[in-house]
């Protein structure tokens, strides 16, 4: 059965907050056992946070726009953090985030069977929470900012052919989740804004990363073991194919944030670009990698520079420097399994 957001109140003007409309939606789908809620086409959906739920399928049309709300404290919390207190302007940094999430803009949690698909898209209004820090690259008034897409705890779901941009934070985070999805998805980010991971499975199990299409200014695709989302265990049993992925950071990571085990991963022809890391494991936390293999890159360009050559005023030189240069990776051209 189809909803129409439309039909239970949803303006898409572009202005008119249209959370409770599209929630209303969600709701009634769920409650009918499940269905396909729309976001019509030609319309730019303005939305405080929205929590999808089990068997529904939030479908974008062509040219449906979902554009995140510019005010932190209607989002939701999974952290459990009070929102009200890190307003935009003049919030206290902090050197990380803890636990989970401190904000995210669609949310689900302990739902199975749901997805997100169509050819419309998903905007996170990044310069709503972002100010330039220099003249090479932007960063948060304040830290964590939005998550884009958060979803815990979630069993058979799916990210089809929509395009995820301009998100102010990590991008796609399923945390906790078994059997994951994500299929020819488009990543916009801009390549000046901190932090904007694109996919991060997350002490997740039986995820396939397929045909997708990644930029962004921190690391494309990275799998992670967060000590927020320890209770869930390893991350294993994840395939990474036929992408097309450019990052100013690394475009394939294993860890950083690894307080649990890697476990069974596969990365197939891939073609990696403008990265300064294409390919990267970095174990810190106490977990450990297992069963790790990378075959047919075909094409690695990585970014290298010379250290004397960086200006003063710019902390992330080796991400943004004008004089950059592209070289090939040699070692990306052959079969690696470890």
């Amino acid at each position: 059965m189809v909803y129409s957001v439309t039909k239970y109140g949803a303006v898409g003007d572009g202005a008119t907050n249209d959370a409770a409309a599209i929630q209303s939606a969600i709701d009634a789908c769920n409650a009918a056992g499940g269905g396909r809620v729309v976001l019509e086409g030609g319309h730019t959906y303005y939305s405080s946070s929205i929590e999808l739920k089990s068997n529904v399928e939030l479908h974008l049309e062509q040219g449906a726009l979902l554009k995140a709300h510019s005010d932190i404290s209607t989002y939701f919390n999974p952290n459990g953090d009070d929102a009200s207190v890190a307003a935009v302007s003049g919030a206290k940094a902090v050197d990380r985030p803890v636990a989970k999430p401190a904000y995210t803009f669609i949310h689900a949690k302990d739902a199975d069977n749901f997805s997100i698909t169509g050819q419309g898209a998903v905007d996170g209004n990044v310069y709503a929470f972002m100010k330039r820090a220099s003249r090479y690259y932007f960063n948060g008034d304040f830290y964590p900012r939005p998550t884009m897409v958060y979803v815990e705890h979630c069993n058979h779901i799916s990210f089809h052919d929509v395009t995820l941009q301009n998100s102010p934070f990590w991008t796609l985070h399923p945390a906790g989740c078994n059997d994951v999805l994500i299929s020819n998805i488009r990543v916009l980010n801009p390549l000046d804004c901190t932090n904007s991971d694109g996919i991060d499975p997350d002490h997740s199990t039986n995820v396939r990363i397929i045909g997708c299409h990644v930029q962004c200014a921190d690391d494309c695709i990275c799998l992670k073991t967060t000590a927020g989302n320890n209770e869930y265990g390893p991350t294993k049993n994840v395939i990474i194919s036929n992408c097309t992925l450019t990052s100013t950071s690394a475009a394939i990571k294993i860890g950083t944030e690894g307080v649990a085990d890697f476990e069974n991963i596969l990365v197939d022809n891939c073609i990696i670009t403008g990265s300064n890391r294409g390919l990267s494991i970095q174990i810190r936390d106490g977990g450990c990698v297992r069963n790790v293999s990378f075959s047919n890159p075909p094409l690695c360009r990585v970014l290298v520079g010379l250290r004397g050559a960086y200006r003063d005023d710019d902390p992330r030189p080796e991400r943004q420097h004008p004089q950059r240069q592209h070289r090939e990776c040699p070692l990306l051209q052959r079969h690696l399994q470890g």
